[in-house]
């Protein structure tokens, strides 16, 4: 009898990883309770549709905070769980929330590793490309996805006219604090790589990230390591070159279609 329990506990299916848990709901009433479950609950569903399910459990800490927007503050941990740290203020409706890029933005983060201080501009221009990928998946981007990273990329661009590598001109952007001008032009990376993908295998970068966090994600540590992967994935190499490009030739090589369109307009 025992030995025929313990072989149908083997063939019953292992209970399904969380995808996430919410840290912190006690700091609020049973009404906002249910309003930030519903927000983070849409949000983590678009990540998981656009880029696939994490290999980990994500904790989602939240904070009160009053301000003028619903989620006024964001980031992420690494150290022992990946996590991300959401400020929020709960007398904005649930559509603000919903509505808001901040989710998107961070949950974005974790599908890569943490690139260091030194990478960041390649980080935060992953998730700012991925984004909108994320908020047409759930169904709150405005316009196309071609409108939403012209109207970011186009402004930033003028920075970018410079015999500098455009790394070396994000990196000095970052430590300026001039961050919307390191973020999308760190975006552009990405924006390059879709196009790249779309044209040479009919696929975007969403799916190949969803296909490197199933096989890839918990083995890579650095940028190397992730390009490094991603190619992998590839008949041809994509983001190596890319990235070679991005720290050796001049930004203004790179940067050239907004350049040459105007960008100051």
């Amino acid at each position: 009898m025992r030995i025929l329990l313990f072989l149908l506990l083997l063939s019953l299916p292992l209970q399904a990883r969380e995808a996430y848990q919410i840290r912190g709901l006690a700091q609020f009433d049973a009404e906002q309770q249910s309003k930030l479950k519903a927000w983070l609950d849409k949000a983590v569903k678009a990540s998981q549709t656009a880029l696939g399910e994490y290999p980990f459990t994500m904790a989602l800490h939240l904070h009160p905070r009053k301000a003028n927007q619903p989620v006024p503050w964001a980031n992420t941990w690494r150290q022992e769980q990946q996590s991300v740290h959401f400020y929020v203020d709960t007398r904005f409706p649930l559509q603000r929330f919903v509505n808001d890029w901040t989710a998107y933005h961070e949950l974005s983060h974790l599908a890569i590793p943490y690139l260091g201080s030194w990478n960041s501009w390649f980080a935060e221009g992953f998730a700012s490309f991925m984004q909108y990928q994320l908020m047409a998946d759930a169904g709150v981007l405005e316009g196309s996805l071609e409108d939403a990273y012209r109207s970011k990329i186009k402004p930033q661009a003028r920075w970018y006219n410079s015999q500098y590598s455009a790394a070396s001109v994000a990196r000095r952007l970052m430590k300026n604090r001039q961050y919307a001008a390191a973020y999308w032009g760190g975006a552009w990376f990405f924006v390059l790589a879709d196009r790249q993908l779309r044209q040479d295998y009919g696929k975007g970068l969403s799916q190949l990230i969803s296909e490197y966090q199933s096989c890839c994600r918990n083995e890579s540590e650095d940028i190397q390591q992730l390009v490094t992967a991603l190619d992998a994935m590839l008949e041809k190499p994509v983001f190596v070159p890319l990235l070679q490009r991005f720290e050796q030739a001049p930004a203004r090589d790179i940067f050239r279609e907004w350049l040459e369109s105007g960008s100051n307009e």
